[in-house]
């Protein structure tokens, strides 16, 4: 988990700035929370994708998740989680190869191991769970070091950069243009 500091003198010049009243200014806070966390799960996907070489971003969809609030005195801290497990050997781009000893698959080696179509079909790294024929299971690949490096240089130094152009942009529309005020005409009642 990456905690994110929130500079609060930076929060409160905005608000001066549009003269936003304590409840604009909670409001523009946490839409620009919720925003941010969806900018920052989809660069995350976009990059790891392409830096640890995978076939599609599916997989790492349920490894992202949002901010976590933890509210103290005042705005309280953020919190962003990585799901940094390993991951199958299907999931990523390349061919599995046979070797003396086993297989291997993009640099790593697997002792042991043997090469089987998964359930897609797609051929893949194998191992028995057992001494017995079945059950087997896919061989998994490690992609801890090479994310949290991504992540530390690329998506986390961004993360206050974009929660401020949020959060400006969410005060600016609370203020000047009435966002998310409702009337009864809005809700369809006259």
């Amino acid at each position: 988990m990456l905690p994110l500091e929130i500079d609060t003198d930076g929060l409160k010049r905005i608000a001066d700035e549009f003269a936003a009243s304590e409840k604009e200014l909670s409001f523009a806070y946490s839409r620009a929370l919720r925003r941010t966390a969806q900018t920052m799960k989809t660069r995350a996907r976009k990059g790891l994708r392409t830096e640890l070489k995978l076939r599609t971003a599916a997989e790492l969809r349920k490894r992202l998740q949002g901010f976590r609030f933890k509210r103290g005195k005042g705005l309280g801290e953020v919190k962003m989680w990585f799901g940094l497990n390993d991951m199958r050997v299907s999931a990523f781009k390349g061919r599995a190869s046979r070797t003396g000893a086993g297989a291997s698959f993009a640099g790593h080696d697997f002792p042991g191991a043997f090469i089987a179509r998964n359930r897609k079909g797609r051929p893949t790294v194998m191992r028995r769970a057992t001494a017995k024929a079945y059950p087997i299971r896919e061989e998994r690949m490690p992609i801890e070091d090479k994310a949290q490096r991504y992540i530390e240089d690329e998506v986390f130094n961004e993360m206050e950069e974009v929660f401020f152009k949020h959060f400006r942009a969410e005060v600016r529309a609370k203020t000047l243009y009435g966002a998310g005020k409702h009337t009864k005409a809005w809700k369809g009642v006259s």
